[in-house]
């Protein structure tokens, strides 16, 4: 049986993810689910800081590209492993979570778009590089609460200042969230849009519309 809490969880998470054990990632996972632990503190405290150090590891080419790939796929199982788990059902309008165009990293978007599933939210997941029209094509057809987007480069930012007009454009609220857009936000304010620094927060954001909206 896993240790009843993700922090002590975490070593042996990460050494999982080194030794490309996805079974022995999800067991432990959903171990602790069992144990009683809240599916969003397994994501959050043990997917989402695990996740952050297999950045930090490429980063100081302490690990390859092929290794990071590896510990992303299975984080990405893990992650559908403790959704399909929780089984929350929605009770709230629907949100549409998706990455900048161009932008291909897309498991923290996919933390966020599970935060919000499991506080109530009926949750539409895009993924990675959505190009603006096909986004707003989606948010005509789907009458979306919030639009939640995520960029984690720089220079990505024209291409989210394109969509965040465009979603505005469609009177559809917009959440950004993502290193793209500077650790205090900075990027976001200068484009007038609300801005998350983590999941929990993003979730706020989407359930205080007056705050969504800026008013």
């Amino acid at each position: 049986m896993a240790a009843a809490d993700p922090t002590h969880a975490y070593s042996g998470y990460l050494d999982c993810l080194a030794d490309a054990d996805e079974y022995a990632a999800a067991e432990l996972a959903i171990g602790l689910l069992d144990a009683g632990v809240p599916a969003e503190r397994v994501l959050l405290d043990l997917v989402a800081p695990a996740q952050a150090e297999v950045g930090e590891r490429w980063a100081r080419n302490e690990w390859s590209v092929a290794q990071e790939h590896a510990a992303t796929h299975i984080s990405e199982q893990v992650v559908a492993a403790v959704a399909a788990h929780a089984r929350p059902r929605p009770t709230g309008g629907r949100v549409v979570v998706a990455c900048m165009d161009g932008e291909w990293h897309a498991l923290p978007p996919r933390l966020v778009a599970e935060v919000l599933r499991l506080r109530g939210w009926q949750v539409t997941f895009l993924g990675a590089s959505v190009p603006a029209a096909h986004l707003v094509s989606y948010l005509h057809r789907y009458d979306a609460h919030a639009v939640a987007l995520a960029c984690a480069l720089p220079m990505r930012l024209p291409h989210a200042h394109r969509m965040i007009e465009a979603c505005r454009r469609s009177d559809v609220p917009v959440v950004v969230g993502g290193r793209g857009f500077g650790a205090d936000g900075r990027w976001a304010r200068r484009l007038g849009v609300a801005w998350a620094p983590d999941a929990p927060a993003a979730a706020e954001l989407v359930a205080d519309e007056r705050a969504l909206r800026g008013v």
